[in-house]
């Protein structure tokens, strides 16, 4: 397990195009949880520390919207085990 620090989807693709050229392998975007936070302001997700397997290398989120209202869906970048 280690601690890595929710950033933004620029980032994560910056991270995603670097793999393409790296022999260990293409990192795969995916959903990193199935919940559902609804956004508060006061609390934003980016810059917030979360502890994670090895495997993934890079955490963000997208607004998304549905028919209870607007949430905040996490994503990750992770290798195969």
């Amino acid at each position: 397990m280690k601690t890595l620090v929710i950033g933004t989807k620029r980032q994560a693709d910056k991270i995603l195009v670097e793999s393409l050229f790296n022999p260990g392998g293409t990192l795969t975007p995916e959903r990193y949880d199935l919940g559902k936070y609804r956004p508060n302001p006061e609390k934003p997700f980016v810059g917030r520390s979360v502890l994670v397997s090895d495997n993934v290398s890079a955490l963000w989120t997208e607004k998304r919207r549905d028919s209870d209202g607007p949430y905040v869906a996490v994503f990750c970048l992770s290798s195969n085990p």
